[in-house]
This record gives structure tokens, sequence and C-alpha cells, in this order.
């Protein structure tokens, strides 16, 4: 149904009423709050608070004079996994090891001998109790030669993230965006308190690369869905408030962990209230854009007289109908642009003349696709590696574990803020390489410092966060508008696919931290960078309707420039043969023909300007 314009029929319906406004923050809890909880919940659940040799025979000391006596001192930390392996029955007087330590008594002060032999850890472990009455690693005494195992687990978490984007993207493509997202909601809710009540490590394991499945796609599925059903205008706010969500509930989760000290208890509040989301079943509805791209006209129907019902709009009946019947009625493009007859040529189209069903090995024979594609995988991997590595490498800055992650958190929400700003003014692309850019070069920035004093690193690290977080809630929606709407959700979780290799190796980049608190850092800081230059090879989408065949996907750029960019107001615009190019701010969309339809000068109507398109 590529002859009509799903754009043009939401002025019809209205692009920004009533309908879409309710459902758009009804389904900003799913993608968020639950999602944010799934993903990182993991960095409170097996945290690893500071941890010694536990010595029964110095019980009645406190914790100082312990250390003080039992456990190797390297002059700046004492040991985490070895202790002096001595008779302290023979070695200090009954007095003392009864708990009276020598201040201010009689007693002479004990003296650590360097020369005791080292030992391991031979009767467990003493953990810092500052921060958490309990953990799994704290209960189940995972660290020294099993502290791989809560990495493992994350890793674990993000290989089932890798073939659930497939599998939900797949099933969004194919049998609609609302069965995937009630399948992932039904699956995430219940593995989710499951995992609470795992016997051991290995089944809380099992469960979570079961559960990672459904992430990222339980935050991409509700925003492709969103980005669907609003107009071009509206886009930009959707796009970032479900990001600016995203960054909020992570810093819920932050506060949650700070109360809630016991892993059993987090786990609970971090799953049981998302149960009323089943009801979800009778409130969200079929995408109508991808119902369209199905040819399944009838139930977009019913689902456009709905919202024209709620949003208070009169169409005739049957409106979908007659506008297939007479598609002059709508907006064809919104992009003024003239083709030649070589150029044309130039463009592959499907042999039958008609648009495409739609797969993915499809997209790939398209070259301008292809090309878009590759680079949308690579930013999208970049930012995925810098952001979950810089979030959970918040507990190697060195300050409290919950308030690294709530500044870290929170960082994200002026950075939305400023993207939705920034995108409405200078579109998608530039603001994409600059945070990028500012976020790459902040990470790396800290290799450059002292590590003392601590703060001038965590500043860097949460400028970091703050340009990472900013890029990568612009990667959604650059993607959404880039890739056709046959293709949209199975194209998206193949790039996320690609970054899930990447973040199979993130904890692993976290864990240098053992060698160089700021190795991690240096490394994230190199990929954002990267990431960044590679960006503005991708065109502008400011303000562009969505492409919804493969055929108008892969004329959507051909004819962009580096260095083009959306334009002030006193910007001097462009003009092809006398007519003015896009006001809405883009290089080039045309719209495919037949080749036997002999058009040399395709011109198209626009939607009422926002901004100009210029060249630098």
């Amino acid at each position: 149904m590529a002859s009509i314009n799903f754009d043009s029929v939401l002025e019809s319906l209205g692009a920004e009423g009533r309908y879409q406004t309710v459902l758009y923050y009804l389904l900003c809890i799913p993608a968020t709050i639950p999602a944010a909880f799934l993903a990182f919940n993991q960095v409170f659940l097996s945290a690893t608070p500071g941890h010694w040799c536990q010595i029964p025979q110095l019980a009645n000391l406190t914790i100082e004079n312990r250390k003080a006596l039992a456990i190797p001192f390297d002059g700046t930390k004492y040991s985490s996994c070895t202790m002096y392996h001595v008779d302290y029955n023979q070695i200090l007087p009954e007095a003392i090891l009864a708990g009276i330590w020598p201040a201010n008594t009689s007693l002479s002060q004990p003296v650590v001998d360097s020369t005791w032999p080292v030992a391991n850890c031979l009767y467990g472990w003493e953990y810092d109790k500052t921060q958490y009455d309990a953990t799994l690693v704290t209960e189940l005494n995972l660290v020294c030669d099993n502290k791989w195992l809560p990495s493992f687990s994350t890793t674990l978490f993000y290989v089932g993230s890798l073939f659930g984007n497939l599998l939900f993207g797949w099933i969004a493509d194919k049998w609609g965006r609302r069965i995937s997202f009630l399948l992932m909601i039904y699956m995430a809710v219940m593995l989710s308190i499951a995992t609470a009540f795992s016997p051991n490590y290995t089944v809380y394991m099992v469960f979570r690369a079961i559960n990672g499945l459904t992430f990222p796609a339980l935050f991409q599925i509700p925003y492709i869905l969103v980005m669907e059903l609003v107009g071009p205008e509206f886009r930009t706010f959707a796009g970032n408030g479900i990001s600016m969500f995203f960054g909020l509930s992570l810093a819920l989760l932050a506060g949650l962990a700070y109360f809630l000290r016991h892993w059993f208890h987090l786990a609970l509040a971090t799953s049981v209230p998302f149960l009323p989301l089943f009801g979800y079943y009778w409130v969200v509805p079929e995408s109508p854009r991808w119902l369209l791209s199905r040819n399944r006209i009838d139930e977009a129907e019913a689902i456009v007289q709905h919202i024209a019902r709620i949003n208070k709009r009169t169409i005739p009946p049957n409106y979908l109908r007659s506008l297939q019947q007479h598609p002059d009625l709508l907006l064809q493009t919104d992009i003024n642009i003239k083709l030649s007859t070589e150029e044309q040529q130039e463009i592959p189209r499907h042999p039958s003349h008609q648009p495409s069903k739609g797969t993915m090995l499809e997209l790939l024979s398209y070259p301008n696709m292809r090309r878009k594609f590759y680079i949308l995988t690579f930013l999208w991997l970049a930012n995925s590696v810098a952001y979950n590595g810089l979030s959970y490498n918040s507990s190697n800055l060195g300050v409290s574990d919950t308030l690294a992650f709530f500044i870290n958190a929170i960082v994200e929400a002026p950075a939305y803020v400023l993207t939705w700003w920034a995108m409405s003014r200078w579109g998608r692309r530039w603001v994409t390489c600059l945070t990028m850019l500012l976020g790459g070069l902040a990470c790396c920035c800290c290799m450059l410092v002292p590590e003392d004093p601590l703060w001038i690193s965590v500043t860097l690290a949460m400028i970091g966060k703050f340009g990472i977080a900013a890029s990568f809630g612009i990667i959604f929606l650059y993607a959404s508008e880039l890739l056709p709407t046959v293709v949209r959700s199975q194209a998206m979780a193949i790039a996320s696919f690609v970054a899930g290799i990447g973040l199979i190796a993130f904890p692993y980049i976290v864990f240098l931290a053992v060698y160089s608190r700021l190795l991690p850092l240096l490394i994230m800081g190199l990929l954002a960078t990267a990431g960044a230059l590679c960006s503005v090879l991708l065109p502008e989408t400011l303000g562009v309707s969505l492409p919804q065949t493969l055929e108008e996907g892969e004329a959507f750029g051909l004819r962009h420039r580096i260095w083009s960019c959306p334009a002030g107001r006193k910007r001097r615009c462009q003009k092809v043969d006398g007519v003015k190019s896009s006001d809405i701010g883009n290089e080039s969309l045309v719209l495919l023909v037949p080749s036997d339809a002999a058009i040399t000068n395709a011109e198209f109507s626009q939607q009422p300007p926002s901004s100009t398109s210029c060249s630098l």
C-alpha cells in the first residue's frame, strides 16, 4: 500500500491527538520502567562489596583489628582473597583473643610478622555491609575464584538479547507489533518474578539468560509502535520522551536499591509491580501503518476510525479504501526533487514494478539501503557498548554504588532535553555526531588526568555518559526514520543483534578496572569517537515521512552530501530547476516509479514548511 501516505492520513486523524497522547504515555511505562529494571537490576542484585577473609579465632575483635592482624596489606589496601595462615591461639594472649585490645592497657601491641605464611581464605569471607545487607555475591560467596560468575551472568543475559532481538523483531514484522509486544510483557514479568526465587546461582543465570530474550526488544517494539502512530512533527518529542523516561527509570532503580538493601527484596520490587501490565492486552492496538504495509486495509480501517473518534475528527466510512482507489487525494511525499532518466536507472527496482514484500535479504540488495543499514548498525554497537559499559562501570568510580548509578542516570534527563531542542533545529545527523564526540572525548580524557582527586575522573565519566545517553536516545529515532516500515522491526533487531555481540564483551571491558580504573573508560571513549565520525555519512531525516517500502527507503538519501544540514531562517534554500528544495530539512527523498513510465521530471508536493534545507 505504498500509494497511501500514512503521515498524510494522520493529518486527517490528528497527528498529535488525544488518542496518540494517551497511548504514548501508556507505552512509555512498559518500554522504560520494566525494561530498565530488567537490564540493570543485576548491578545491585549481584553487587560485590568489599570483602576479606574470615578468621574465626579473631571473631571477638573489631573489624579493623581483625584485618590488621590477619589480612596482608600491600601499602594501599588489604587483600580480598588471602590471609595469614597462623595459629593465633599460640601467638596472641588470651585477653586479646577475648576482645581486649592493648590500647590503654598494660598489654603489649601485637605485631604482624611479614614472614608469616599466606594462604587463600580457608573459613569463608566477611563483607562490608555499608551499602548492602545481602547480595547474591555475599550469600553465595561469588568472590575470588568465583568472581567471574556475575560477569558471566551478565554475558549470558546479553547472549539471550542477541537472539531475542531477532525473534521478536521477526515476529513484529511477520505477525505485528502488538503480538510481539504482548509476548514480551508476559515473558519478562513472569521470568523476573521467577528469578527472585532461584534456588542457586546456576538457575538464576538460566532465568536471566532466557529473560534476556526480551531486552532491548521490550524497549524497541513500543518505541516503533509510537513512531508509527504519530506525525513527523511529534516524533522528536516522542522519541526523546521515551528515552528520558528510561533515564528516570534508572534513577528510580538506584533509589530502590538504596532503600532495599537485600537482593531478594529488590528483585521482588523490580518485578511484581508489573503484573498489571498484562491488562495491556485490551489497550494496545496494532500499528495501522504496519497493517497497510501488509495490505490488511479493513483491519487498519477499524483502527483509523477508532482514532478519529477519540480525536473527535470526522472521516468518511471506508476512508482507506477510498484513498486506495483515489491516491491523488493524499500527498505522495514530503520532498520536492527532480530526477533525470539516468538517475532513475541507477535505482534497483522490484522486477514486477510493485513494492517488494520486504525482507532483510531484499534490503541488502539495495546499495543505498545497505550502506545506511551498515552505518546504523555500527552506531548502535558503539552506543550500546558505551552506554551499558558506563552504567555498569559506575561501581568502579570509587564512590557509593547507588550514588554513582543515580548520577549516571540523572544526567540523562538534561541530555534528552538538550537533544530534543537541538534535533528540532539542526536535525538528527549533526546532533548524533556531536553528542557521540562529546561522550567519547570525555571518556578518553579520563586517561589524561590523575586518578586522584577522584572528582575529576568521576566528572569526566558523567560528561561521557551525558553525551552517550544523548546519542543513544537519537539512534532509536534515527533508525526508525531511515528504515522502511516493511522491515523496520527486523532491521532494528538485527542492528541491535550486532550491538549485542559487543555487549557480550562489555562485562569484561568493565572487569579491566581491576588493572586500571580508567581503562574501561578509554575503550568506550575510542568506540564512541569512531561512531561520531561515521554518523556524518547518513542523510538527514528531520520532518520526513517514514518510508514504507524498500523502494522508498532506497530512494531516500541518494543525493546526500556530508556537509549538508538543516538550515536556520537566514540560510539560502536550495533550488532544483527553479523549485525550492525541501522545507522540511533533508536532502533527497524520491518516489520510485516503474522504469517504463519514462518519467524525467518527478515533482512532489510537500507539507507545510517547518525549516529549510541548505548546504554549507
